[in-house]
């Protein structure tokens, strides 16, 4: 058990830098959080806003696939976890992107509505 431990703690220095084993282990909530506030988030959530407001087909149609790629990336990554994932979920740093997936989903579906709704009142 003490040998594993620095072991785990450097995996979540690798994975998760800013987490501090003292703080509570990451929830769904805090895990959509931490991804609302990173970079690729914010692209996601500029993109999905752009795409609402103008709702052009093509600004849709490119943050659809993002979006689309996005949720592959999270589903890939919890699908084929290694050790390293393994060690971090057990160590608290990471969980299970379940709720960012259905939430990214959601965006994207939100995307398509929104667009589809306005081709049909122009034709």
């Amino acid at each position: 058990m003490i040998a594993s431990t620095p072991a785990a703690a450097e995996v979540c220095d690798k994975v998760r830098p800013g987490w501090n084993p003292a703080d509570s282990p990451i929830t769904q909530f805090k895990d959509l959080g931490l991804f609302l506030t990173e970079p690729l988030g914010l692209i996601v959530l500029l993109q999905t806003l752009a795409a609402v407001l103008l709702r052009k087909i093509w600004i849709a149609n490119i943050s659809a696939m993002l979006l689309f790629a996005v949720v592959a990336l999270k589903i890939s990554t919890w699908i084929d976890s290694d050790d390293v994932t393994n060690l971090a979920i057990s160590e608290g740093c990471i969980a299970a992107p379940v709720l960012t997936t259905i939430i990214l989903i959601a965006l994207c579906a939100i995307i398509l509505t929104t667009t589809w709704h306005s081709s049909q009142r122009r034709n």
